[in-house]
């Protein structure tokens, strides 16, 4: 086994490793903290169970194919990776989707984003993904036989797939929710500064609403400067809750986009032919989209005090739980 090799092989444990562990904590926080189960967290959950599923059963699949070559037939590899790796972008385009409504339309966000409405989406994302990343299996969307005797059982896009197949999946599934996306965050992008702008100036209005009441009824009375102040203060709390949410979903998404791109591109290269893309470039590509598997723990704990404060809660009672069995053992 050559040094690269080895690399890549012990870098995509460590993203099981680690990707099992974020995603599995992130779900528990969710179904454990009533205050995260809202419509917008319902999508970063079902994100986390396909970036689990991606970790815990994709990558292991990709590492027993490479190894051992023919010992997981190579449709099922295929089937796995197309079926998680498209409904992590649905999914992302979701996210962004459901911010875009919440931030264009906030008076209508929940009465349209309902809980019923959200699980329509998510089920719709993965009926359509399941019955399309079966097909293969089912011996639709298969490369021609001549291709598949030559591929010398290299379990590739580009060499068992269709390129009418490869082409829908690239396409279909994987660039046009970028496409889709990245203009859908450009707007939150400014719609943040905005916010930040609002935020500033409500802070300024606070401080000289305070400062009038103060002056206004006397030291002796600054009881009755409570509410009006209060009530600035709380909406100057929601709006910067609003943009802390926006911030995490832009880089959430703006990650995404970085870490899934350059294999899409050279997915799509290798459908119309083109396959020059150098082995260690092109390694380099994997490693970058299994390692989006893994980051989007970070980036809820990085962004949202709830997350934090859940997951340490968990560490907690893991710990407790830990203690009370070693003395058992």
């Amino acid at each position: 086994m050559s040094v690269e090799t080895s690399l890549t092989t012990a870098f995509m444990v460590l993203v099981s490793v680690v990707g099992t562990a974020g995603n599995s904590l992130v779900i528990l926080a969710i179904l454990y903290k009533r205050r995260l189960r809202n419509t917008s967290n319902y999508f970063i959950l079902d994100l986390a169970v396909c970036d689990l599923l991606t970790v815990f059963l994709a990558v292991p699949l990709r590492l027993a194919e490479g190894f051992q070559p023919g010992s997981v037939p190579c449709s099922i590899v295929i089937a796995v990776t197309v079926l998680f790796d498209g409904l992590s972008r649905i999914n992302i385009m979701f996210i962004s989707i459901d911010r875009l409504i919440a931030v264009k339309f906030p008076f209508v966000y929940s009465a349209r984003m309902t809980p019923a409405t959200v699980a329509i989406f998510i089920t719709s994302g993965w009926i359509i993904m399941t019955l399309f990343a079966i097909l293969p299996i089912l011996g639709v969307g298969l490369a021609p036989a001549e291709l598949l005797r030559q591929n010398q059982g290299l379990c590739f896009f580009s060499t068992n797939l269709s390129t009418a197949y490869l082409l829908v999946f690239l396409i279909g599934f994987c660039l046009l929710p970028l496409v889709l996306a990245t203009p859908v965050n450009c707007f939150l992008l400014k719609a943040s500064h905005r916010q930040m702008r609002v935020i500033q100036i409500q802070h300024m209005q606070l401080e000289s609403t305070a400062n009038a009441y103060s002056q206004s009824v006397g030291a002796s009375s600054l009881g009755g400067r409570d509410e009006p102040v209060n009530v600035q203060e709380q909406n100057r709390t929601l709006a910067l809750k609003q943009r802390r949410i926006v911030r995490m979903v832009i880089t959430l998404v703006g990650l995404f986009i970085i870490l899934v791109l350059p294999i899409t591109i050279i997915d799509l290269m290798g459908a119309f032919g083109v396959s020059n893309v150098p082995p260690l470039v092109a390694k380099t590509a994997v490693c970058m989209i299994y390692t989006n598997a893994t980051i989007n723990v970070f980036v809820y704990a990085g962004f949202i005090g709830e997350f934090r404060r859940t997951f340490y809660e968990i560490f907690r009672a893991v710990r407790a739980r830990v203690a009370r069995l070693l003395p058992c053992l």
